[in-house]
């Protein structure tokens, strides 16, 4: 991995300044040696999925698959999903458990690797969110009160927000009505309680709506009342 990042480094600088015609060649040549060299930390990954009928040479094909994956995908993906991956390959394969087929098996592996991921690493961290929120069930909702609710969690904690929004309960939606409140992810928060046309909130979205001086969040709270039959 450290050989890889070594390299992204490299391709980094160079992406990030005009370049002479040798370091556009070397460009080329640094994004080449990098697929292959994420390629190698997936071992037979692709091979396995192969022997099952899906055609993938890169994690992204799986990411960018357009049809439901053959039965047995979703646990190979899980048994590679804790290898000491580059980040690329770590989102790569967390966005291919980002599916349907996963609901119900990926997403106490998945809460995993978003405790064991650095906070720092915010972006990471919101698309391994996005697939909890895709993939979680009951099971998983206190998990999710707890991290929505947690601040040092930050922004990554945006989709997560919305899974809330899917489990119709009084707490969901006293939950999301405090975190109206907190600025990060109050966007998010109004988008859940449209889902849930809470009239609860009501109240509470007009005065922000007029109050804000956000426009992302003035648009939201827009949207929600109209979802929720008071504008």
């Amino acid at each position: 991995m450290e050989y890889i990042e070594q390299l992204q480094a490299r391709w980094d600088d160079l992406r990030s300044r005009p370049n002479t015609k040798e370091e556009i060649e070397e460009v080329l040549k640094l994004g080449k040696l990098i697929e292959l060299e994420r390629a190698k930390e997936f071992g037979d990954l692709f091979l396995k999925l192969r022997s099952l009928g899906l055609d993938a040479n890169s994690i992204w094909d799986l990411v960018n698959l357009k049809d439901s994956y053959p039965s047995g995908v979703v646990e190979i993906l899980l048994n590679y999903l804790p290898g000491n991956y580059c980040e690329r390959n770590k989102e790569g394969i967390v966005r291919a458990l980002t599916v349907k087929e996963a609901q119900g098996k990926a997403a106490p592996a998945l809460i995993y690797e978003y405790e064991n991921t650095p906070k720092e690493k915010g972006n990471l961290r919101w698309v391994i969110g996005n697939a909890i929120a895709t993939t979680m069930t009951l099971k998983e909702v206190e998990w999710i009160y707890a991290a929505v609710l947690d601040k040092t969690n930050g922004a990554s904690r945006g989709q997560l927000v919305l899974g809330v929004g899917t489990v119709k309960t009084e707490k969901s939606e006293s939950i999301l009505i405090d975190l109206l409140n907190d600025n990060e992810v109050a966007p998010k928060a109004l988008a859940a309680l449209g889902m849930m046309k809470s009239k609860k909130a009501k109240d509470k979205i007009l005065e922000m709506r007029e109050t804000t001086k956000d426009p992302l969040i003035r648009l939201e709270a827009t949207k929600t009342l109209k979802k929720i039959g008071s504008l």
